[in-house]
């Protein structure tokens, strides 16, 4: 099966995404449209709307974190306080440290039920993740994304604008939230 989506009406440079491999996406469509039906399951954006929205990220910077959000379910303001040291990306089970929200205003070593390790099972992210913070060389206790939640928000607001653009539609509304349930 073909790994791209051809997008109609849409300039050459981005005429083709790429998508996971053997991908039938009307299926998944179908498949998620039966799972939120009853509204106890909340909707999710599928692996290659992702991808296509990732594609849209001006920079590495803005694709680093939206990934970051897809690969671990946190939120945005969990994702501001991440630091390079919040990752173990050189380990057998690569994984990261994510405070709770209701540590983010206290100092110190928090407790330990307020911190959780969600492992990183994409290895392809790890990658890019250790090529990122090579490249870009954060200070070891500094957050990734010095930004506002808001600033986050009109990142995403405005990659899904230039994906429009395009030609490219979601069939769900996009919020940073949205990846939370995409996790």
């Amino acid at each position: 099966m073909n790994n791209v989506i051809p997008l109609q009406n849409s300039p050459e440079r981005v005429s083709l995404l790429p998508i996971a491999p053997g991908v039938d996406f009307a299926t998944a469509l179908s498949l998620r449209r039966m799972a939120t039906s009853t509204g106890a399951t909340p909707a999710y954006l599928l692996a290659p709307e992702v991808s296509a929205l990732l594609f849209y990220m001006p920079d590495q910077r803005h694709h680093m974190l939206f990934a970051t959000l897809w690969n671990t379910g946190m939120r945005i303001g969990e994702a501001r306080m991440l630091t390079p040291e919040s990752f173990d990306l050189n380990g057998v089970r690569p994984f990261v440290r994510i405070l709770s929200e209701k540590v983010r205003a206290r100092r110190g070593r928090p407790p330990k039920d307020e911190v959780r390790l969600v492992p990183l099972t994409d290895i392809s992210y790890v990658r890019q993740m250790e090529s990122w913070m090579i490249t870009t060389r954060p200070r070891r206790r500094e957050p990734l994304w010095a930004v506002t939640d808001e600033t986050m928000r009109n990142w995403l607001k405005q990659a899904v604008r230039r994906a429009e653009a395009d030609g490219v539609h979601f069939s769900i509304p996009v919020t940073p939230h949205t990846f939370r349930h995409s996790y």
